[in-house]
């Protein structure tokens, strides 16, 4: 038995004396009670991670945003999901239900505080930490914008925020959207083109007049150590916004709108490898100050990276969030807040510095059966399957006493032909 079932059959999955499939009852009704609110679960996240922020934050917070499509396009019980083609495949069809995250990350260390924002969006309904009344209409970026205007103003944080977003976001109309203490750092599309010394040119372009600019850090890009040089221009943007409309019969349409000239700094962020090859380019647009150097904007982007990590704890190396089998996307979106605050408390155990931690993460390390590359003490989903069958050990114990297990673990030997 391991974290993933008990994640799978309920809070409350122990080695006692009670029958799975009692357990998944309970957990079923758990997910499904009404009583059972989001804001209830929700909220306790919030509070250990606000109290996390002030501890491992020193000027700003980091918030990465990014969505991912939760697949479950195997489930037929569950009816209410989003189905799309998948963009490299004309013919493959992918279903599930739309996970809009917000993370917040530490401006010293790069690690993962707690998420600050979930959304579940299914084909007729938006379940929200944030919104209980979230509507379906809103596109990406203007739930995004959204979702900004809530973490600035509702949460209490009195560090300043810097919101990490990818691709999807380099957008004139978010922005336009953005207040002047609303600071960003986006990464750039190829093709949109900026204003530069008074002309217009393609960012790509741009970011190959460029010399390599000055070196910020080493760090491990796709298992292998490279440097981080950056290299930035103050430029302009002035292109119109594409505003979506949709009609009475449901057709999508879009028209153009001119705007203020957005003034942004654009950076460019190569990753170099020992043989002087650039093995990766990454265009940034940001508005920080310049007080803030272009090295450290393009080692925080380099952390935008943990929220991948996150979706990836969740869903395929922690708690296996695409089998899940609850037909509700309601008790899907309940269970998945719980399992996020896992998350918080493994984060917290694998950052923490204080006496006898690093015997912990071992301890914890080794009770998962997983192994540890050279130099690494500890991964998240090790010392999430640690603990889990920590506190299933303990829970053992409390049904067993020592000598019996001892008189097991014997009777077992003499099966496995281990007898000593």
């Amino acid at each position: 038995m391991n974290h993933k079932q008990n994640s799978t059959n309920g809070l409350n999955l122990l080695f006692k004396e009670v029958k799975g499939y009692s357990q998944a009852q309970a957990a079923w009704r758990f997910y499904n009670n009404a009583h059972v609110d989001i804001p209830s679960l929700s909220d306790p996240i919030l509070a250990k991670g606000l109290e996390q922020i002030q501890h491992v934050c020193k000027e700003y917070l980091l918030v990465a945003h990014d969505w991912s499509l939760i697949n479950y396009r195997n489930h037929t019980a569950k009816t209410d999901c989003i189905e799309t083609r998948r963009s490299h495949s004309k013919n493959a069809l992918s279903k599930g239900y739309d996970l809009q995250s917000a993370l917040g990350i530490s401006d010293v260390t790069g690690e993962p505080i707690t998420p600050l924002v979930h959304n579940l969006k299914t084909n007729d309904t938006v379940y929200s930490t944030y919104n209980n009344h979230m509507a379906m209409e809103p596109t990406h970026l203007d739930e995004l914008s959204q979702r900004i205007r809530y973490i600035h103003t509702k949460l209490g944080i009195d560090k300043k925020i810097v919101h990490i977003v990818d691709r999807e976001a380099d957008s004139v109309k978010f922005f336009r959207s953005l207040d002047e203490e609303d600071f960003c750092i986006v990464r750039a599309l190829d093709r949109a083109s900026v204003e530069y010394k008074g002309k217009k040119i393609a960012q790509k372009a741009l970011a190959q007049t460029l010399e390599l600019g000055t070196y910020a850090q080493s760090i491990t890009y796709q298992k292998k150590r490279v440097k981080i040089y950056v290299n930035s221009v103050d430029i302009v943007i002035t292109r119109d916004a594409y505003i979506r409309h949709t009609d009475a019969n449901g057709k999508a349409t879009s028209t153009r709108e001119k705007g203020k000239p957005v003034p942004m700094r654009f950076v460019v962020e190569r990753l170099v490898d020992d043989e002087n090859n650039v093995v990766a380019t990454w265009l940034l647009l940001s508005n920080l100050k310049h007080d803030v150097s272009d090295a450290t904007i393009g080692l925080w982007y380099y952390y935008r990276w943990k929220i991948e990590s996150y979706f990836k704890l969740l869903k395929s190396s922690g708690f296996n969030l695409e089998k899940w089998q609850q037909e509700h996307s309601q008790a899907i979106f309940k269970r998945l807040l719980i399992a996020s605050y896992a998350c918080v408390l493994v984060w917290q155990i694998e950052h923490a510095n204080h006496q006898n931690i690093e015997e912990i993460k071992q301890f914890l390390v080794r009770l998962s059966g997983r192994l540890m590359a050279r130099g690494k003490v500890s991964t998240s989903p090790a010392l999430l399957a640690g603990i889990w069958n920590f506190f299933s050990a303990m829970d053992i114990l409390e049904l067993y006493d020592i000598e019996k297990l001892f008189e097991m673990k014997k009777e077992l030997n003499a099966f496995l032909g281990m007898e000593f």
